[in-house]
């Protein structure tokens, strides 16, 4: 169970209304579980928890079917249940992809049971968690008839941990809660973070940061001051990588690593990382076997190559492929994969179009254990983005989509933007790949080997996230993996729900803020009509990205005498262009062009005047301030709660609250004197300091 030092987040296990306890004591009461593997004991340890937080009484566990009772709750596969196997058919259960599960109120011999089973143990976890949610939200379970397939076969979380120091880079809930110095022994807090994954269906974590050349801070120790990521391939890193895997198998979740492309050299005392080397292509492959010695479920290796210094196989003339092929090549025979990332860019006038321009030709060219992970967008996980145009260019390739569920761009664990509308968008995004009606996230449902990767969120703060309202995100990242199609108001109404209570009031409220944020995000940070990269990025900071100034990136802003925005149309950098049509005529077109993308699309006179009869300028203006005004509003109505939400998330918020409406003020002051600056037209409404 949970540590009392932290937070239980959304398995709060709180009792069930007065009207619904005998209904579900009634169904939950007995339980007849198998015990066949490691993820059994996961169940029956999460059906005790749940049920006797929830039903005041944990459940009575048999051997066999019980039968004194009426009704009992049934966990296991097929041919090992009489229970299952006489009441469904085994076919449709192994006929399901894996982690799926069913759910299912059956006659058995005179008796009810409530069953959950599954084509594999990691389904029987899903489907357990399954069940308890639905107590927790208070939904009939008295005739049930649930399957459920993931949508994605790949669930992963990226951490970006730095392991000998415990940092996180992008990181804003404290340290990492990795810790390799003690690893093997290992802690009830990685038990609960595989509960929380599991719980919304995640079965991937790689727990180190993919910048994997990191070292250690400065020491007057040199061997510990040069430990860094790379160095997890050691073998006795492997076994203690071992030990988190032991910990997270239980819950149907596989262990993967970040690797350096220059392992070979680093490593195995080669000269070369060329992929076209024997003796490379054989280390790997010895490195692969061993890893597999030691963790037979490992998932497989990400890598960030030829980006932001990472070595890759450009320093060898070789294309991505070839230098993901060498990896890939290395889990032949295994269950493993290679996620290879897209996520490449040096000088280049226009860095939104350099990830089609590196991999769209070599489309195919991937072995098929390599899949490609792309940004959902082309800069940076900015506040606004339009989809990645590989995504509509690559249909020969396994594909993966990366996203962002820690605050990078997005208050940094002060402000509270929900990310989930902005997931929604991306994956709904029609990409015309195999003409309309092809949106991204069926692209990521045609494989095997296909998915979705979230860069990770979690930290030792007592919150698990920085701020406790952004543990709607984690959870809402997980629940859009399984089911993209799910909507964003139910994911949320679950979240609160699971979170704070059914206080009709709560819900409302907590919801209200939820909803409004992630607008108040894009209309503070930059004005709301498709401008980013308006923040500073100075490393002397303690964490870059967070404050305004939107002189230090001119590149990505296009803000003239004349006019503002970046001309990326078909007759600009050509980005617009990479789509397929009709989406490239859509952005090519000012008149057609999303308002939301409009300045990233387009370069527009100052006084352009907008569809509604604002100016560009004006309208700028206007959304920073909208922006403030919501965060004041959502602050107030958090204030609403004192009294009713606990006094330690009310306090915690409640402060992350003042920061961020002195942080979001501080925005648009600032932004809205540099579109003064550089237009010279000033705001209608007063509200920009002028030098007249």
């Amino acid at each position: 169970m949970f540590d009392t030092t932290y937070d239980d987040c959304w398995l709060q296990y709180e009792p069930v209304d007065d009207a619904d306890l005998a209904a579900y004591r009634e169904r939950l009461s007995h339980a007849y579980v198998s015990e066949g593997a490691p993820e059994l004991g996961a169940v029956r340890a999460e059906l005790q928890l749940g049920l006797e937080g929830m039903l005041g009484d944990e459940p009575h566990f048999w051997q066999h079917p019980p039968r004194s009772v009426e009704n009992f709750l049934v966990i296991g596969h097929p041919e090992e249940m009489r229970p299952i196997h006489q009441t469904i058919d085994p076919d449709e259960v192994w006929a399901l992809e894996d982690d799926s599960y069913v759910i299912r109120t059956v006659e058995w011999e005179g008796q009810e049971c409530t069953v959950i089973t599954a084509p594999n143990d990691a389904g029987l976890v899903y489907g357990t968690f399954d069940l308890l949610r639905r107590v927790a939200l208070g939904e009939p379970i008295d005739d049930l008839d649930i399957v459920s397939e993931p949508a994605n076969n790949s669930r992963i979380i990226n951490h970006w941990d730095n392991p000998f120091r415990r940092s996180v880079e992008r990181g804003y809930a404290g340290q990492s809660i990795f810790d390799w110095e003690r690893l093997p022994d290992t802690r009830q807090r990685y038990f609960d973070y595989a509960r929380l994954l599991s719980s919304v269906g995640i079965n991937g974590v790689v727990p180190n940061n993919v910048n994997t050349g990191i070292p250690d801070r400065p020491t007057a120790n040199d061997a510990v001051a040069e430990r860094a990521g790379w160095q997890l391939l050691e073998r006795e890193n492997l076994e203690k990588l071992e030990s988190l895997a032991s910990v997270f198998r239980r819950y149907g979740i596989q262990i993967y690593l970040s690797v350096n492309y220059a392992a070979p050299i680093r490593l195995g005392d080669l000269e070369t990382a060329d992929p076209h080397d024997p003796e490379v292509q054989q280390w790997w492959q010895d490195k692969v076997d061993e890893i597999y010695e030691i963790i037979p479920d490992f998932g497989g290796f990400l890598v960030k190559a030829d980006s932001e210094g990472q070595p890759g196989p450009y320093d060898y003339d070789r294309s991505h492929a070839e230098g993901a092929n060498v990896l890939g090549e290395a889990f032949e025979g295994h269950s493993g994969r290679v996620w290879w990332r897209a996520f490449v860019y040096s000088e280049h006038d226009d860095r939104a179009v350099q990830a089609y321009e590196a991999f769209e030709h070599i489309d195919g060219e991937f072995h098929e254990k390599v899949t490609v992970q792309i940004k959902n967008g082309p800069i940076d996980f900015q506040q606004r983005e339009p989809v990645s145009t590989l995504f509509g260019a690559m249909p020969e390739t396994d594909l993966g989509c990366e996203l962002q569920i820690t605050g990078e761009y997005t208050g940094q664990g002060v402000h509270p933007t929900y990310h989930v509308p902005m997931w929604k968008e991306a994956l709904e995004f029609d990409t015309y790949a195999d003409g309309e009606g092809t949106p991204v996230k069926d692209v990521l449902a045609e494989r095997d080997g296909q998915g979705i990767a979230g860069v990770g969120i979690v930290g030792e703060d007592p919150s698990w996230t920085g701020n406790y309202l952004l543990q709607s995100n984690l959870y809402g990242f997980g629940r859009l993996c399984w089911n993209p199609d799910l909507e964003t108001e139910d994911i949320t109404d679950e979240w609160v729900r699971q979170t704070f209570g059914h206080d009709d009031g709560v819900v409302d409220a907590v919801s209200e803020i939820l909803h409004d944020s992630w607008q108040a995000c894009i209309d503070y940070h930059t004005g709301g009509i498709g401008l980013m990269h308006m923040m500073y990025n100075g490393e002397e900071a303690l964490e870059n990205h967070y404050d305004p100034a939107p002189w230090e990136w001119p590149e990505y802003i296009g803000a003239t005498e004349d006019g503002i925005g970046v001309d990326r149309t078909s007759e600009g950098s050509g980005y617009a262009a990479q789509y397929r049509d009709p989406i490239t005529e859509r952005y090519d077109d000012v008149e057609s062009c999303p308002k939301e993308l409009l300045l990233f699309f387009h370069h527009l006179e100052w006084d352009h005047e907008l569809e509604d009869g604002r100016t560009v300028v004006q309208t700028l203006y206007d959304n920073c301030h909208a922006g403030v005004n919501a965060v004041r509003e959502m602050r107030a109505t958090w204030e609403s709660l004192e009294g009713i939400v606990d006094d330690r998330r009310y306090r915690h918020v409640a402060q992350r609250f003042d920061e961020h409406v002195f942080q979001a003020e501080r925005w648009c002051e600032t932004l809205c004197v540099y579109f003064y600056e550089k237009s010279e037209i000033p705001d209608a409404h007063g509200r920009v300091p002028t030098s007249e």
